[in-house]
């Protein structure tokens, strides 16, 4: 999401930064590129004057003129300006009742089933007692998803009592805080279209239930269209946040930068992909910055912690130090790079990494797979003592791995010269010998870049 517009803007904000002298001439030249650059990111008409003539008007308010660095308080007031109008400061959900209803609604195919069973296991990794229930009477498929759903993330699924959606809804709560369940996931039925019929059903859900939490699951590949829906659902039933679904397929981000300030419903958290996990918080001020090139180190810090193990890491740090850090110690931090999202999803949380799109496209981390499969398919030995591996063993490694033994040869080529580096990294040398370490581990996919990490393209 937003890749073509962080791009863009990226670009107009890196002339900014470090400029002597921003006359009004060169802030109205800006202004409209960044206008060109959300109108072809599919933001809406409206949204798009506010946030130019919002800029506009601080800019001039706050004298940038006389500013010893001009740009870089330009660039801080743009980021305040998208902070607002991505919904200001994030809030956590309303959970303070045993228990919390969370009520799920949306179109049908806009992911709210997927939705509920993504949002249960991170609620589930936050200490929270979750269960799921659906009240979708008429497709009894996307009851039979929600179950096997609740199985795959481990919570309990409730099937609500009842000849309507309102009653079931009813008996699914009162199940809930029978076995003290802390929330309580609703999904509820889908139209093709808004209709009354869905409406008045939804509405009737939310009253019996006394929903915490009514939010809105919206598609982001519908663009503008996802506005008119917002407001529909919003004007029937009072929206307390949305859920942007398939953001990983939608580059240009419109809908997410013209929700917010056109229905005044917040966007609360995004689905980034197919996978269960691929599910997380919204934060308007690192979203904004994000999209204005400035990275998102607590975004990264919180992928850190979540996705490694701190146990493996301090291993690993100590084996570092004593210079027995050995085949099986790398091969586990490879898995730990591939459970943060690997090497291109970590570069575009970084402040200051700016890659061409190109570069990016190319950037994959097979060659990070591919080093896995070589270790994983050595013995326990051969991963300790590397000097145990002959031609044959080598032949076997290769067969095992889908590889061939000259990639055998160069992995353990520039394993043993980073396990040299290590024996020599003491004092103060630490830092820049890891920086040189790398570096030689840039080739190990077979014709990457020297001095780049692995699965990195040629610049």
């Amino acid at each position: 999401m937003f890749s073509r517009l962080s791009e863009k803007i990226g670009d107009i904000t890196h002339k900014l930064r470090g400029a002597a002298r921003v006359s009004e001439a060169d802030l109205d030249s800006t202004l409209r590129e960044m206008r060109l650059a959300m109108l072809e990111a599919d933001v809406a008409l409206p949204v798009v004057r506010h946030l130019m003539a919002e800029v506009k008007e601080r800019a001039l308010g706050a004298d940038v003129a006389k500013s010893l660095q001009p740009g870089q308080v330009i660039i801080k007031i743009l980021n305040d300006v998208l902070t607002d109008l991505l919904g200001g400061q994030r809030r956590d959900l309303e959970l303070s009742k045993i228990p919390s209803v969370i009520l799920l609604c949306g179109l049908q195919g806009a992911g709210k089933t997927t939705t509920a069973g993504k949002l249960a296991r991170l609620l589930v990794s936050q200490g929270k007692k979750v269960a799921l229930t659906s009240v979708d009477a008429t497709r009894p498929a996307a009851r039979e998803q929600l179950q096997v759903l609740a199985a795959q993330v481990d919570v309990p699924f409730i099937a609500g009592d009842g000849s309507t959606a309102a009653k079931m809804a009813k008996s699914a709560m009162l199940q809930a805080g029978r076995d003290g369940h802390h929330v309580l996931i609703l999904d509820t039925a889908g139209r093709q279209v808004v209709d009354d019929a869905l409406m008045a059903e939804i509405k009737d859900v939310a009253d019996a239930v006394d929903a915490s939490e009514r939010l809105l699951v919206l598609d982001a590949m519908t663009g503008q269209t996802a506005l008119q829906i917002a407001e529909q659902f919003h004007a029937a039933v009072n929206m307390s946040g949305c859920i942007l679904t398939k953001t990983d397929a939608d580059v240009r981000g419109g809908a997410a930068l013209s929700v917010a300030h056109s229905t005044g419903v917040p966007i609360r958290y995004v689905g980034t992909g197919e996978k269960v996990e691929a599910f997380e918080l919204f934060d308007p001020s690192r979203m904004a910055g994000r999209i204005l090139g400035q990275g998102d180190v607590v975004g990264l810090v919180e992928k850190i912690q979540a996705n490694v193990d701190q146990q493996v890491a301090e291993k690993a740090a100590a084996k570092i130090k004593k210079g027995q850090f050995d085949l099986g110690d790398f091969a586990e931090q490879l898995g730990q790079m591939q459970n943060m999202g690997g090497m291109a999803g970590m570069l575009k949380m970084m402040p200051g990494m700016k890659l061409p799109p190109e570069a990016m496209a190319q950037m994959d981390d097979k060659p990070i797979k591919r080093m896995q499969a070589m270790v994983y398919s050595m013995t326990e030995k051969e991963r300790k003592y590397p000097r145990l591996i002959n031609g044959s063993r080598k032949r076997r490694i290769a067969n095992g791995s889908g590889t061939t033994v000259p990639d055998i040869n160069r992995m353990l080529k520039q394993f043993a010269q980073m396990q040299k580096m290590m024996k020599r990294m003491k004092g103060g040398k630490g830092r820049r010998m890891m920086s040189q370490m790398m570096g030689k581990f840039g080739g190990m996919g077979g014709g990457m870049g020297g001095g780049m990490p692995p699965g990195m393209p040629k610049m």
